[in-house]
This record gives structure tokens, C-alpha cells and sequence, in this order.
């Protein structure tokens, strides 16, 4: 009786299991970087205060216990860096690596106001006071070929500056890069004659080549997928930061012999970023490149603030594990990729690329950055006196101009992401079209 009650009596409810942990397991990484294993962390046992290795970001570290993350429409989750946007830590890396782009900035904007000063004498007869002349009297022709020899040390420094960054680094090249931005200040601070000015400008160019690569590199590796439209019009918007900075400033420092001073704080300001850069990190595939697998996932960290950068971390190392094994295919010569000789045609990027560089160019915005002030004060036929009235109607429309330049790179960069780069590049090219028409 009682076996047949007992068998007909319900069990008892079990105890529910617990449920099972939100540790993220990730995916098995690479045979090349299986001495680098991952730092996601587990609620330490048997302790009143858990340890959690920093990158941990979907665990309670006070509590010690695991939260549920939350995901976006992508279903990543929230705390992953792959979905962040632009954060403090990058966007303070970003602005120190930048400085050079300032830097470069000014060395295009700072011959422009005090232009008709040093080549014409425009404030007063040439006179030598402490060893050093008030002006260096020249021909406008030879003014133009002395403040062109910058574009021509920017070529040379940019054909060089990829190679050295992918030997000793992003970070060390640019700080290495700044002995040319003194160099050349000091040299056109310090000019008595028409040759140490070419030098100076030539060497002042190199530094602005390196500087246009080398910033452009680091942001972009340093830049999330969210924030990359953002950081890739970065280094634009701190060139004409520079430029702008640099023609306010002429405004007090264009007369003799103040002009020295204006070509010597680009030394001051290229010091001030060598110093800054020991605060940032190298770019993280940069490491990861060389095998410095536990110094690149630093790296990523300090960029990333707390989030969570595993998943991130192994993606841009199998993605450098994938290029190194195709790394033994030969590349294509010059002749075959113009010619359509490769596996996937590739003339149609390459003009594509081509074109947009060089109508930058023939769009004669650099024309106007080095040589505004002389143009505009020819084209309003400006008086001696007038000329030497500081700031003249010439100088104003120059800092104008410069301004103008900032607030459409600002509107680039907050649409880019959302419009797409296509569309911003027809109507930046439609409003460049019917400018010059009017002009």
C-alpha cells in the first residue's frame, strides 16, 4: 500500500540548476599568436574580493558576479569595442598625433600675411639690426619658387615616411619627424639670405610630408569602425586649424622683424607634441605586425578606455595572420595594374584615386593658402599705404578664407558617416565647380 501511494505520488520538484555563466568564450586564436592568450577573466573563487583583469567589462567587479550585456541591433554587445564611437582616450591620442598636422598647417599659412613684407619691404627699407636683415628683398617670381620648395620637400618626405613608420613605428616616426619642423623653423627664423630661407622652407616641407602619411596611419589604425569618417577628416580639419592659427597670428607678427618669431614657433610647437607623444600609445597593428602581440593589446586597451577588447583584439590579429599568408603572392607591377593584367582589374580604383588627389590640386586651394595676400591685394589694387596698413582688407579676407575652409571640414566630417563619402564628394564637388565659375 504504501509502495503503491509512494508510486503514485508526484516527485518532487528538482532544484533549478543555475543558470550558466555569461563568460564569453572566444574563438580559438591564430597559430601564430597562441603564446598571446586572451585576458577575458573568470569571478575569482573562495575570495570576499574577486580580481578582474582590466579588460573585463561584462562582469560586475564589485559584486563579483556576471551582468547580462546588452547588445544592439547588430547584436553586438554594447560594452565591445567593436561597437564604440569615438571615446576620450582615442580622441585625446588622435589630437596629440594631429599636432604635427598643425604644425603642418602652419607651415603652409605662416609665409602668407607677412609675404610682401619679407619679399617687397613693404613696411620700411631693408635694415640689419642684431645680425639679421628686416626683410629679404626678391622678386615676386623668386618668392614663389622659394615658398613652393615646401610642396617639394612635403613629396620627398612622403615617399619615404611610409617605409621608416612600418620599420621603427607610427609614434617614433612622428617624433623623430619633428627635428625637421625645428630645423626648418629655426633656418627660416634665423634667414640673413634667399638660400637659407629655400633651405629652410625645403626642410620645414619634409616634415609636413611625413606628417600628412604618418598622422592619417595612426588615426585610422587607432580609429574604430564607428569613428573612422570622423578621425579620417581629422588630420584636414587640424591642417587648416593650423592654417588659421598661423594667419591670426600674422596679423600681430607680419611687420620686421616679428615675421622671424611667426616662422620660429613652429619650432615651439613641434617640442610641446615631441613631449605629449611619451603619453600615448603606439598604434596597436603597428605591434601586432612585429609580434608584440601583449604590447598591441596595451595598446588597443589604453585606446579603448573599459571596454571589453577581446573580440577586437583576436579580428585584427587573424586579419594580419590572413595578409601575411597571402604576403608570398607577388604583387603586380605598375605596367600590369595600369594595363588590366591582374587577377582583379584594378585601373578603374586606381584613376578613381588618381583623380580625386589631382583635382584637389588643380582645384588651386593650395595656390590660395600660400599666396592669398598678394592675389587679393593685386586684384583690389591696394596702395602702398594701404598695404602697410596692418591688418589690410587683404589680410582680413585671407584670415576669412581660412576660416571658411575649418567650418566646411567640420560639416564634412559630422555628415560623413551619415550621407556617405560618395555624396559628400559630389557636393563638395558641384559647390568647388560652380565657385570657380563665379570666380
Amino acid at each position: 500500500m504504501n509502495s503503491n501511494t509512494d508510486a503514485g505520488r508526484k516527485p518532487p520538484p528538482s532544484t533549478p540548476s543555475p543558470p550558466p555563466s555569461m563568460e564569453f568564450q572566444a574563438p580559438a586564436l591564430p597559430p601564430s599568436v597562441h603564446h598571446a592568450p586572451s585576458t577575458m577573466a573568470t569571478p575569482a573563487a573562495n575570495t570576499s574580493t574577486p580580481s578582474f583583469n582590466s579588460t573585463e567589462s561584462i562582469c560586475d567587479t564589485k559584486k563579483g558576479k556576471y551582468i547580462t550585456a546588452e547588445s544592439d541591433e547588430t547584436g553586438i554587445a554594447v560594452n565591445d569595442s567593436r561597437n564604440a564611437h569615438l571615446s576620450r582616450p582615442l580622441l585625446l591620442c588622435a589630437m596629440v598625433a594631429a599636432l604635427s598636422s598643425i604644425n603642418y598647417g602652419w607651415v603652409i599659412g605662416s609665409v602668407n600675411i607677412p609675404a610682401l613684407v619679407i619679399e617687397e619691404c613693404s613696411s620700411g627699407p631693408e635694415t640689419w639690426k642684431s645680425g639679421f636683415p628686416s626683410c629679404i628683398p626678391m622678386s615676386s617670381t623668386l618668392w614663389g619658387l622659394v615658398v613652393g620648395l615646401t610642396a617639394l620637400g612635403a613629396w620627398a618626405g612622403s615617399m619615404y615616411s611610409g617605409k621608416i613608420a612600418d620599420w621603427i613605428g607610427r609614434k617614433r616616426t612622428l617624433m623623430y619627424n619633428n627635428a625637421f619642423f625645428v630645423a626648418g623653423a629655426l633656418l627660416c627664423g634665423t634667414a640673413t639670405s634667399i638660400a637659407q630661407l629655400a633651405v629652410g622652407r625645403f626642410v620645414s616641407g619634409i616634415g609636413c610630408g611625413f606628417a600628412a602619411n604618418i598622422v592619417s596611419t595612426y588615426n585610422s589604425e587607432a580609429a574604430t569602425t564607428k569613428s573612422r569618417g570622423f578621425l579620417g577628416g581629422f588630420q584636414q580639419l587640424m591642417i587648416l586649424v593650423g592654417l588659421f592659427l598661423s594667419q591670426v597670428v600674422s596679423i600681430g607678427l607680419s611687420d620686421a622683424p616679428l615675421w622671424r618669431v611667426l616662422f620660429s614657433l613652429s619650432a615651439a610647437l613641434a617640442i610641446i607634441q615631441s613631449g605629449l607623444l611619451f603619453m600615448i600609445p603606439e598604434s596597436p597593428k603597428f605591434l601586432a605586425t612585429k609580434q608584440r602581440y601583449d604590447e598591441s593589446r596595451s595598446a588597443l586597451q589604453k585606446l579603448r578606455g573599459n571596454l571589453d577588447i577581446t573580440l577586437e583584439f583576436e579580428e585584427l590579429v587573424a586579419l594580419l595572420d590572413a595578409g601575411s599568408r597571402n604576403a608570398s603572392v607577388p604583387k603586380p607591377s605598375l605596367w600590369q595594374i595600369l594595363s588590366g593584367k591582374t587577377e582583379v582589374d584594378l585601373r578603374h580604383l586606381v584613376f578613381c584615386v588618381l583623380f580625386l588627389m589631382l583635382s584637389q590640386q588643380w582645384s588651386g586651394a593650395k595656390g590660395v593658402m600660400f599666396y592669398s595676400t598678394e592675389i587679393l591685394s593685386a586684384t583690389f589694387h591696394l596702395s602702398d599705404s594701404e598695404i602697410k596698413h596692418i591688418p589690410s582688407i587683404a589680410q582680413l579676407l585671407t584670415l576669412g578664407i581660412g576660416a571658411i575652409g575649418a567650418v566646411a571640414v567640420v560639416i564634412g566630417m559630422s555628415v560623413l558617416d551619415k550621407v556617405g563619402r560618395r555624396t559628400v564628394l559630389i557636393v563638395s564637388s558641384l559647390a568647388t565647380a560652380i565657385c570657380a565659375a563665379l570666380i
